[in-house]
C-alpha cells in the first residue's frame, strides 16, 4: 500500500490500511476481546472521518495511528 501510494503521490484522495483489532472469529479465536459488531461500526466511523484527509494512513478501529 506504502508503494502505491507513492506512485499516487499527485492524487489528492484518501487512503487507508485498517487494523481491525483482535475480533473473535475463527482466525481471531474465542480469547479475542471484540466480536465482529464490536468492531465494524467504529472501523466505518474511522472511514467516514478520513473522506476528507488526502494521502495514506494506518489506523485502527479507534482512529489511532499503527506504527508501519
Amino acid at each position: 500500500m506504502r508503494s502505491f501510494a507513492a506512485r499516487q503521490d499527485e492524487t489528492q484522495r484518501p487512503m487507508l490500511v485498517m487494523a481491525p483489532g483482535w475480533v473473535r472469529t475463527e482466525l481471531g479465536g474465542d480469547d479475542a476481546p471484540l466480536t465482529i459488531a464490536d468492531s465494524i461500526p467504529p472501523l466505518v466511523d474511522v472511514m467516514l472521518a478520513k473522506l476528507n484527509r488526502p494521502g495514506l494512513e494506518y489506523l485502527d478501529y479507534q482512529g489511532r495511528t499503527v506504527a508501519w
